[in-house]
């Protein structure tokens, strides 16, 4: 496709429901059937980016409503929010003549993977910008690399595929590769049943996951036990799914998040636990932090009924309620 003088891109951000971690190479390998399951929401990463004849780069932080000129010869890449801008420009090759318009869709540290969807925007309209093409297997492995790069310890990979693909998925971990199964749920019924409610605090998901990582590296029984568990209930999650039964994919999700909270010290917080006890005594299924924890976000599963009564109790409670739709769609081009 030929060069474009300027291009717009969105891309939808996340929801783990059960199944994190486990992406993580080499964990997976050590796990019979370790599959993540997530969904993509239309809490959408955007991106513009325009050519112009000057020899800068104007960024535009539309959340924060800020703009700035982004150095890049001389600088320190990882030091700074603005970090994912600059290895994307210096991976494709840009050095100037840009403006950058950008929001992320999410508060920062929300655990909903607002970062890994910035990155697939502003990768995909300087490759758009550019007028190349790539495969989605490569440009999922590049964004992989650049993500790993920006947080300097290994990156997941359950991120980029809701925000490539977009929809309800199943990512089976495999020697030598992913197999992604796009599960036919009922997404209005699944999105009934869902509640995400931000704690106020952000977290870095990047260290917790890598503390656990190591701990499992070093052959740590506890955290051996905690991601096996993990791993069944999110094989559960997969087969309630699959059969529409939402009660039992609100008990996996239980069982989940029961497992995940052996993982690390700090993965349920004060705020979370009093949301949890909230949350059960309005009647709902389960309760897990989004992402690795220690703040950011937490997906509420209950029936309608009990989940319209807590999202009132919530918002009374002074907690950030974040109404979403499941994404269908994932990247795309404006």
């Amino acid at each position: 496709m030929p060069p474009k003088q300027a291009v717009e891109v969105t891309a939808p951000t996340r929801i783990d429901l059960a199944g994190g971690t486990l992406d993580i190479w080499p964990l997976y390998l050590f796990h019979d059937e370790a599959v993540t399951v997530n969904v993509a929401i239309d809490l959408r990463a955007r991106v513009r980016v325009r050519r112009t004849r000057g020899p800068r780069v104007l960024l535009t932080d539309l959340q924060g409503k800020r703009s700035l000129v982004l150095r890049l010869a001389g600088s320190r890449p990882y030091r700074d929010a603005y970090a994912l801008f600059r290895l994307a420009l210096r991976h494709f090759g840009f050095s100037g003549g840009l403006e950058i318009a950008f929001s992320s869709g999410v508060p920062k540290g929300a655990g909903l993977a607002g970062s890994s969807a910035l990155m697939v925007a502003v990768c995909e309209a300087l490759l758009r910008l550019k007028g190349e093409r790539m495969t989605r297997a490569r440009f999922l492995d590049l964004i992989r690399d650049l993500e790993t790069r920006l947080i300097r310890v290994p990156a997941g990979l359950q991120d980029y595929f809701p925000a490539i693909w977009g929809g309800v998925q199943a990512l089976w971990w495999k020697a030598g590769g992913v197999v992604r199964e796009p599960l036919r749920v009922n997404a209005a019924e699944l999105e009934k049943r869902l509640l995400l409610v931000y704690t106020g605090r952000s977290r870095q998901s990047g260290i917790n996951n890598w503390e656990v990582c190591k701990r499992h590296l070093d052959g740590s029984p506890a955290v051996h036990r905690s991601l096996s568990r993990i791993a069944g209930a999110a094989r559960e999650m997969v087969s309630a799914l699959r059969r529409g039964d939402f009660e039992a994919a609100g008990n996996a999700m239980a069982e989940e998040y029961r497992a995940r909270k052996g993982l690390f010290p700090g993965i349920a917080t004060g705020e979370i636990d009093a949301l949890e006890t909230l949350a059960k005594r309005e009647g709902a299924l389960a309760l897990k932090v989004c992402g690795a924890g220690g703040g950011g976000c937490v997906v509420v599963y209950a029936d309608p009924e009990p989940r319209e009564r807590l999202k009132r109790r919530i918002e009374k409670a002074g907690l950030q309620d974040l109404p979403f739709r499941i994404s269908r769609a994932g990247i795309y081009s404006c």
